[in-house]
């Protein structure tokens, strides 16, 4: 739990031209990545850890709200690692367009379109084995427990405002079953990435 560290050492210097940081916190980029994709390994690494607490197992639906890079890099790696099913929500068109592009079976803009419709016609009315909130919007934190199926896992990877809650409803907890996580960095996370990367080429 290196991200939980109680004497944590804060680093700058990453724009400069050299800076010090000790080894272990240091990867080296494979020689046949390019540097553009080597940018992406941090959120990347994100999007590992994201699955990591969701336990994605082949065959599960999935749906993600918010289609910005993070939510974006989660689809791919959940259709990599066996998602059968994936709806993305995101109210930017070009967003939309770049998840339906990269595998999402259905997308959806929340602000015209009816969520709880779409999430029952792609499931069936069962709910999603995995729903992962990836916008930082509290209410839709509370939104994707109700969208869980039984023994579903709710993963919170959001960056929420100061002070903000999302109320449980603890009857539908227990009668579900359900797991919530909460993604904060990324630990472990980074070289599992960048080897990734290295052996596809993205």
């Amino acid at each position: 739990m290196a991200h939980f560290c109680e004497r944590v050492a804060n680093f700058s210097g990453v724009m400069a031209e050299y800076a010090v940081f000790p080894q272990g916190i240091v990867f080296p980029l494979p020689e046949e990545l390019p540097l553009d994709f080597g940018a992406f390994l941090e959120p990347v690494s994100v999007a590992v850890h994201v699955l990591d607490r969701a336990q994605l197992k082949t065959g599960d639906s999935v749906i993600i709200t918010g289609g910005g890079p993070i939510g974006l890099l989660i689809l791919q790696l959940a259709i990599k690692s066996g998602a059968a099913k994936v709806l993305v929500s995101e109210p930017v068109a070009e967003k939309r367009a770049m998840a339906k592009q990269l595998g999402a079976d259905v997308v959806v803009d929340p602000l015209k379109d009816n969520l709880l419709d779409a999430a029952n016609k792609l499931t069936g009315g069962r709910g999603f084995n995995v729903c992962i909130e990836a916008t930082g919007i509290p209410a839709l934190a509370r939104q994707l427990i109700l969208l869980a199926e039984g023994c579903g896992t709710v993963v919170w990877v959001g960056t929420y405002p100061s002070g903000s809650d999302a109320p449980v409803p603890l009857d539908y907890m227990y009668s579900k079953e359900l797991s919530i996580h909460s993604v904060r960095l990324a630990p472990y996370s980074f070289a599992r990435s960048s080897r990734n990367a290295a052996q596809t080429g993205s």
